[in-house]
């Protein structure tokens, strides 16, 4: 796969804007506990397999609804999102049920989970358009620490897919079935944004098959997603 340097560039740049801009408001500590529901808008950069003329990298908008209930007493906590990204070549929708299990050691919590996972991605070039379903499993383990008074959350993520991928352009088209696996990792930090509390999250995420039209036929590449983005606490 070829990324596009300004693609990076560019995502480097905002990151690096809005991190210092939230960093003014970093909040006190507090522990992810209870309930909580938020929803998030960031920008989104998929760094995907090239398609006709696009080069298959891009950057837009995602926007997404997220939270999670830990129950009373109990290890346990049930958590869900759904994301929604978009640019001007490609879209994606990315749903996620996770049962996750946490352990407390004062300021620091070690959590593991597993639980179902999908995604729908639509790559659009012209006249040619390739969709990549996965539908599988999702492994997630997580570490939240402090550092002075900024908590820190650490995610770890591996899917497990079944991909299938279809191409067509005019009177052509194909499929393809593949086992995929991916690989994510997100930084979060609480801040506040004019005083609403927020939180900042940076994430990365490679996708080790993703549908490809090469040399007439389908097959697959490799892929690359960075996030960066903003939640805002709705409950």
């Amino acid at each position: 796969m070829r990324c596009n340097q300004n693609s990076w560039s560019l995502y480097g740049v905002v990151v690096m804007t809005l991190t210092g801009w939230l960093a003014l408001g970093a909040s006190p500590a507090s522990a992810v506990d209870g309930t909580e529901l938020n929803s998030s808008v960031g920008v989104w950069a998929p760094l995907l397999p090239s398609l006709g003329t696009s080069s298959g990298d891009s950057i837009g908008t995602i926007v997404g609804l997220g939270g999670h209930h830990r129950f009373d007493g109990y290890l346990t906590s049930v958590e869900s999102n759904v994301r929604y990204g978009v640019t001007d070549t490609t879209q994606m929708i990315n749903v996620d049920a996770i049962m996750r299990d946490t352990w407390d050691f004062g300021n620091h919590h070690l959590s593991a989970g597993f639980g179902y996972s999908m995604m729908n991605w639509d790559q659009d070039a012209g006249n040619e358009s390739i969709d990549s379903d996965y539908q599988g499993a999702k492994i997630v383990a997580g570490w939240e620490t402090v550092f002075g008074r900024t908590p820190i959350w650490l995610d770890l993520s591996l899917g497990l897919y079944d991909l299938n991928g279809r191409y067509s352009s005019g009177m052509i088209a194909d499929e393809i079935s593949d086992f995929a696996t991916t690989y994510g990792i997100d930084l979060k930090t609480d801040v506040n944004v004019f005083g609403v509390p927020s939180r900042l999250v940076l994430g990365i995420n490679y996708l080790d098959n993703f549908a490809a039209w090469q040399a007439g036929q389908i097959g697959t590449d490799d892929g690359v997603v960075l996030t960066g983005a903003i939640e805002f606490s709705l409950f």
